[in-house]
C-alpha cells in the first residue's frame, strides 16, 4: 500500500513511473562508473577492501546493477547496427571480470606461476601447487587467504598496482578501437583467460592483448615476490638450524 501511494505520487508529479525515475536519478552514477576515473576508483576500493580480508563482492556485487545496464545498452546499440568498437559503454560486467582479473582480483595468476615455477622456498612452492588450478579458473580466494596476500604489505602492493594498470591498458585498447567492446555476451563463468577474453569480445586480437597484459602483470609481481621469497627462505633457514 505504501509503495502504491508513493508510486502514484511520483507518477502524478513527474509523469514517470518509479523505475524510470530511479534510472534518471542514477544516470550521473552510471556515467561515472563508465569513466576511466570511475573504474580506477572502484578498482582501488576493491583492493583496499581485500587488504582487510573483505571479499570484493561487497563492492562488485551491487555494481552489477549498473554494469548489466551498460551492457544492455551496448547489446541494444549493436542490434541496431552499431559496430562493436563504437557501442556507448566500455565499462560493463564482462570488462571487469573477463579481461582484467587474470586469476582473480589483483591479477594473482602471475603470482601463482611464480610460486610454482620460480620459487626456491619449499613452503611457497607447495602453496603454488595448491593454488594454480583455482587460479586458472579465476578463483583467487585460496591464494588471497591461504597464501596470506591479505594484510601482507609486500604482496598487496602489486595487487593495487595491477588494479590500476589493467583498467588503463584495456580502456585505451577499447576506446581506440584496438579491441572490441563487450556488446553481445553477459558472462562466461569461470572459463580461463584468454579464452573468456576472446568470447566476450568476439575478437581474436584479445589473445595478443591478453598476453601483453599478462606479461605486464607478471613484471609487476616479480620484485615483490622475490622480496617475499627472501623472507620465507630466511625463516626456513632459521627453522633448520
Amino acid at each position: 500500500v505504501v509503495m502504491a501511494i508513493i508510486h502514484t505520487i511520483i507518477l502524478n508529479t513527474t509523469g514517470n513511473v518509479t523505475p524510470a525515475l530511479i534510472a534518471v536519478l542514477l544516470e550521473p552514477l552510471i556515467r561515472f562508473t563508465n569513466s576511466l576515473p570511475g573504474v580506477l576508483f572502484l578498482a582501488f576500493l576493491v583492493m583496499t577492501f581485500w587488504w582487510f580480508g573483505i571479499h570484493d563482492t561487497c563492492i562488485t556485487g551491487p555494481m552489477k546493477a549498473f554494469w548489466y545496464t551498460t551492457l544492455a545498452a551496448n547489446i541494444a546499440a549493436y542490434s541496431a547496427g552499431t559496430p562493436t568498437t563504437n557501442v556507448p559503454y566500455i565499462m560493463t560486467y564482462p570488462f571487469w571480470f573477463m579481461f582484467l582479473m587474470i586469476g582473480g582480483s589483483g591479477a594473482t595468476f602471475g603470482l601463482c606461476l611464480l610460486l610454482l615455477f620460480g620459487c626456491k622456498s619449499k613452503q611457497l612452492k607447495t602453496l603454488g601447487r595448491v593454488f594454480i588450478i583455482p587460479s586458472i579458473f579465476n578463483i583467487n580466494e585460496p591464494i588471497m587467504y591461504g597464501g596470506k596476500v591479505v594484510m601482507n604489505p609486500v604482496l598487496m602492493i602489486p595487487t593495487w598496482l595491477n588494479s590500476i594498470i589493467g583498467p588503463v591498458y584495456v580502456w585505451i585498447l577499447m576506446s581506440t578501437g584496438l579491441l572490441n567492446i563487450p556488446s553481445k555476451m553477459i558472462q562466461v563463468g569461470q572459463i580461463p583467460a584468454p579464452i573468456c577474453s576472446v568470447m566476450i569480445t568476439e575478437d581474436m586480437r584479445a589473445l595478443l592483448w591478453w598476453a601483453v597484459l599478462f606479461v605486464i602483470y607478471l613484471a609487476v609481481w616479480f620484485p615483490f615476490f622475490k622480496a617475499y621469497e627472501r623472507t620465507k627462505l630466511a625463516e626456513e633457514a632459521a627453522e633448520n638450524e
